[in-house]
């Protein structure tokens, strides 16, 4: 795809979609936004706001709009529709309303744009993401969601922190559920090359203090940002910006997103959760089977068995 004929959809004008219509606009990452809710007034307000910053910035074009069709030839539609979170529900908490948005939503549009990489935020993400791929008739390498990318920029920028070290020379992963069953696989994690368990640890702090303290970090981040602000959106929407790039550029980054778990998970092969992907022009092109310790191999059944039980809750 060439960022010189880009289209990108967008799919609820709220916190996040509007977010994620200005960040796309403000980076310069495609030609033409679409941002579409059912209530047209509302996706006119946010894409006319937006719209008055496009004469200082980068040529683009942002339609506002309540036609499905009008999504028709997007290369990317972000789909951010859904309730939102309260103060002390959890991502699962939203589950049984969301799951009926996220099937029609996805019905029409594999009516209007049977071809377009669809990028799920909505939350609980790993699940509507499983919901949007069992409707759908799209190819499955087609459909996938945020995943775990928020939670490991996260916990990358922290640590580097901690570390003194730039963020770019962290490499660890949180994987499992986008929420309170995620986890980091430590045993993996690098810095500049050099395992963590081999690397300098500051004076006065031992590794486990430091794994400890910073995984209940990113753990509790989204929520601890809610309680202030009432929502996140800032650092998703520049999640969905790298992601949208990382498409149109066909740049092959790899990103721990929500798919259906690579039997070497050991996980079985319905549970979508996130985990380490290759993200290009066809959307995943490979899933990549990040190695475990046996800990973590335990921690991503808990994780994969809890997704589960709330999938399939659906069904009474």
């Amino acid at each position: 795809m060439s960022s010189k004929i880009s289209k990108v959809g967008i799919i609820g004008a709220g916190n996040v979609g509007a977010n994620v219509a200005n960040d796309l606009v403000l980076l310069g990452k495609c030609v033409t936004v679409v941002l579409f809710d059912r209530t047209l007034s509302k996706a006119e307000g946010q894409a006319w706001d937006i719209e008055d910053t496009i004469p200082l910035l980068k040529d683009m074009e942002i339609i506002p709009s309540n036609q499905y069709e009008d999504l028709a030839d997007s290369d990317i539609i972000v789909v951010t529709v859904g309730v939102q979170q309260k103060e002390g529900q959890s991502r699962l908490d939203i589950l049984s309303d969301n799951a009926e948005i996220m099937r029609s939503t996805i019905k029409e549009l594999d009516r209007v744009a049977p071809n377009s990489i669809v990028l799920i935020v909505s939350n609980p993400v790993d699940i509507l993401t499983r919901i949007a791929i069992a409707n759908s008739t799209r190819a499955e390498n087609l459909i996938f969601g945020s995943g775990t990318v928020l939670d490991t920029a996260r916990l990358r920028y922290q640590l580097g922190k901690r570390l003194n070290v730039s963020k770019q020379d962290v490499h660890v992963y949180v994987i499992g559920e986008h929420g309170d069953s995620e986890f980091v696989v430590w045993s993996s994690a690098f810095i500049g090359g050099i395992l963590l368990a081999e690397f300098p640890i500051p004076q006065g702090a031992t590794l486990e203090q430091i794994q400890q303290e910073y995984a209940e970090l990113t753990r509790k981040r989204g929520y601890n940002i809610s309680e202030r602000k009432g929502n996140t959106s800032y650092g998703i929407s520049i999640v969905v910006c790298q992601l949208v790039d990382t498409i149109l550029r066909d740049e092959k980054q790899i990103f721990p997103v929500s798919v259906r778990a690579d039997s070497n998970y050991g996980v079985g092969s319905e549970v979508v959760l996130g985990l380490p992907c290759i993200i290009s022009s066809q959307g995943i092109e490979r899933q990549l089977v990040l190695p475990r310790n046996p800990h973590e191999q335990r921690l991503l059944e808990e994780s994969a068995t809890k997704l589960n039980e709330a999938y399939n809750s659906l069904d009474n």
